[in-house]
């Protein structure tokens, strides 16, 4: 039980399938935004298939499930790697996945999915009229659940630090231990959000590019957020295969391919 449970501290009821905003999606729209963790049988999801049962070993073995997707430059393809992870994360029955979206000034996520919200996350954290708590949306035919934001130049570092960023984080850490959160957090070198945010997860993973992204720089992020609750390294955009099993910094599983490249957004 988290520390926080049984106290008087704010949580929300987080909506669930039954108040989500359904919105149309079959097979051939998630391939054609790069999506294929929802489909086992593709070839393309494999990356994904190895990186879920990663994090449900974890889950297994230490309870953990909120788990953040950082970059240590932006533009190396983490929001797809959060959509896809997610995605294959959702065929598990036994779990309700969410993926939020917490890059509040380049949030990608709605680009993936196809969404177009009216409020986010974002306005959430702003208190805006009628954003009592986050939108939820659900994609028809599948499991998954979106909080997607709406991107823009706001005060990101005052809302993640936010008591109502810290209701949220609470809200999803006291909700029902089946449910699973992937978090899609701003790169790590970009400002303070992923670091604050972190203080409320249970582990991250970092993703990279081939021959963009510097070990250097990996090693920094990994320095920053801690080596303890590293899930893995991910390396976007490899065409050689899995390199290793990704347990540690030194070590990548190897996602993204060149059909989905001009989906890769950050």
């Amino acid at each position: 039980m988290s520390a926080e449970q049984g106290t008087s501290l704010s949580i929300i009821s987080l909506p669930g399938r039954a108040e989500a905003i359904e919105i149309p999606w079959d097979a051939e729209t998630a391939r054609s935004r790069g999506i294929f963790g929802f489909d086992s049988m593709d070839a393309r999801s494999r990356s994904f298939n190895l990186i879920r049962a990663r994090l449900l070993e974890l889950n297994a073995k230490r309870g953990w499930r909120m788990i953040g997707v950082v970059s240590a430059t932006p533009n190396v393809g983490k929001s797809f790697i959060s959509a896809n992870v997610s995605a294959a994360l959702s065929r598990d029955p036994r779990f309700q996945t969410y993926v939020v979206d917490l890059d509040l000034r380049r949030g990608s996520l709605s680009d993936f999915f196809g969404l177009s919200p009216e409020r986010g996350v974002s306005d959430y954290l702003q208190s805006a009229p009628g954003a009592d708590v986050p939108s939820v949306y659900h994609l028809e035919g599948e499991r998954l659940l979106i909080l997607p934001t709406v991107a823009g130049r706001v005060h990101s570092a005052e809302m993640i630090a936010s008591e109502r960023a810290q209701t949220l984080l609470r809200s999803m850490r006291t909700s029902d231990e089946r449910n699973f959160f992937v978090v899609d957090l701003p790169p790590v070198f970009a400002n303070d959000d992923a670091v604050t945010a972190m203080g409320r997860l249970d582990a991250y993973i970092v993703v990279a590019e081939e021959g963009k992204t510097k070990q250097r720089e990996v090693h920094d992020a990994v320095g920053l957020l801690g080596e303890s609750r590293l899930a893995g390294v991910i390396l976007n955009k490899y065409r050689g295969g899995v390199v290793s099993e990704g347990y540690g910094v030194d070590d990548y599983y190897a996602a993204g391919y060149a059909q989905a490249e001009s989906s890769s957004k950050s």
